[in-house]
């Protein structure tokens, strides 16, 4: 999951926003949308927030040196969910509810722990089996596996959150190089039961919260300079990643005649001005919309190399139609959560970008999550729209979910949000699958356990999972394919719950 609460803290509260609908001027919403056959329903988690000793990551040490900044003080292993000890639960779970597909994580650090392990090309005997397992019985369910081979947690010996002003992660050179070899001994050992592969979880996520919020590795705040450099560097460690699969997956594990589909999570939002009616925050909402939604999709599906991200391709760096980049991209995969505003005044400024963003505790009325966020489903198809069919290429929903412990909502959020899904899909946008955030309540990166984005709940002490009464409502929207605009109306209005503190 890729949650984080406000980038930058939140400003003083409007007098006014007005909160018109982005699709006000279509035409009337459909009485009910259908999904084909083969369409994949699923659910999507990642390994450090599910797995336990997931030791030999910048995480597992960020978490060791920093508990101060985990709320709570809690850590992964301390009533995690614990999934490698879990597949045949998590399993069963995904079954109840007629799942098939799960997207999950295959961890770089727990395959190879030490930088010599990978030199050498010597796998963890133990890790490397309990991921063949659980996608042999994956396979065994007929749950279609989709890997994610970044997920945040990069191995240690890469990383060293002891050093934040040192070049850590992906601002080394051997970094990508590494990663690449990693994707492609990853395709060749796993290719022959995966087709569907994400090279990359949130990139411009992983760089907003590591180097401007500075809430996770390596812990840098507002430093822009560092953080365009990791952007650039993973863009094209992606098509790196890209090329390597394709050159080592070439077994077609689902007979669709494709061996691999790789792509990456893209974090796709809706941007607002704070003051619509400032030309100012209109201004810094196109910028930051561009930067945000679109400048690495036109990188890795169109070649279009904005070096000095500026919007234009006039700089002395700047490129289009790069052959290293172009082509990059089989699918678009969209992590979609909620809204954002844009100040270009108040609150703390990004350097370069030029303005400030709120994500949460936005002065809107629309009912708010656990962790304060607006609930807006139209903001999907909206966004898809906009800046995910031009693209012309399939789509598919690799996130999306809810922080709701209370499970008030959820059942409505998710029915919502596939009604929208189905409304570009009848429009004609080509989406092949949706993956709900998340599977079980995980551990939720510096925002430790409170968040609960899952399905299911997990006792802290047994680890014994428990369907929530929302997962009734997505078993019965798989087996129809089917969502009703009616049956969405005559459910519990959205509520705002009590925030996590």
């Amino acid at each position: 999951m890729d949650f984080r609460r406000a980038w930058l803290g939140a400003l003083a509260p409007l007098a006014m926003l007005a909160c018109k609908s982005d699709a006000a001027s279509t035409p009337p919403p459909p009485d009910a949308v259908t999904f084909p056959a083969g369409f994949l329903f699923g659910t999507a988690t990642a390994g450090f927030q599910i797995e336990k000793a997931d030791t030999h990551t910048d995480w597992a040490d960020w978490v060791a040196l920093s508990p101060s900044r985990i709320k709570n003080g809690d850590t992964p292993d301390d009533g995690g969910p614990d999934a490698l000890a879990h597949v045949d639960d998590d399993i069963a779970l995904m079954t109840q509810m007629g799942q098939n597909a799960y997207r999950f994580s295959i961890e770089w650090g727990r395959i190879f722990p030490t930088q010599a392990s990978f030199d050498s090309n010597t796998p963890d005997a133990a890790a490397l089996a309990a991921y063949d397992s659980e996608i042999q019985k994956l396979q065994n369910a007929h749950i279609t596996p989709l890997v994610t081979l970044f997920h945040w947690a990069l191995p240690n010996w890469l990383s060293d959150v002891s050093h934040p002003n040192d070049p850590q992660g992906w601002e080394r050179p051997e970094t990508s190089a590494d990663f690449t070899t990693f994707c492609s001994r990853m395709a060749q050992h796993f290719g022959g039961e995966v087709d569907w592969w994400v090279t990359l979880n949130e990139p411009l996520v992983y760089v907003t919260t590591g180097y401007i919020q500075g809430g996770s590795p390596p812990g840098v705040v507002l430093d822009a300079t560092r953080a365009f450099d990791v952007a650039r560097a993973l863009a094209r460690a992606h098509a790196s990643c890209f090329d390597a699969i394709h050159q080592a997956d070439t077994v077609d594990a689902d007979g669709d005649g494709k061996a691999a589909w790789v792509s990456v999570a893209k974090h796709q939002r809706t941007f607002h001005p704070e003051d619509p009616t400032d030309q100012d925050d209109i201004d810094a909402t196109k910028h930051v919309h561009y930067l945000w939604n679109q400048w690495f999709l036109n990188a890795t599906i169109r070649g279009d190399w904005d070096d000095d991200i500026d919007g234009n391709y006039t700089g002395p760096n700047d490129k289009q139609g790069d052959p290293t980049l172009k082509g990059r991209m089989d699918y678009i995969g969209v992590n979609y959560y909620s809204d954002t505003l844009i100040s270009a005044h108040r609150g703390v400024v990004i350097p370069v970008v030029n303005a400030a963003v709120i994500q949460d505790h936005l002065p809107t009325d629309r009912p708010k999550t656990d962790v304060a966020w607006d609930i807006y489903p139209e903001g999907l198809r909206s966004m898809l729209e906009e800046d995910v069919a031009p693209y012309s290429l399939p789509v598919v929903i690799t996130e999306n979910g809810i922080a709701d412990r209370a499970d008030v909502n959820r059942a409505r959020f998710l029915a919502e949000h596939l009604y929208q899904l189905g409304w570009a899909m009848k429009d004609g946008l080509d989406v092949r699958g949706y993956f709900h955030w998340s599977l079980m309540d995980n551990f939720e990166w510096q925002n430790g356990f409170c968040p609960k984005f899952g399905f299911a709940s997990v006792d802290p002490a047994t680890g014994a999972r428990t369907l929530r009464a929302s997962g009734s409502e997505y078993e019965k929207i798989i087996s129809s394919k089917v969502v009703k605009r009616a049956d969405i109306d005559a459910m519990p209005a959205f509520v705002t719950t009590d925030f996590c503190p």
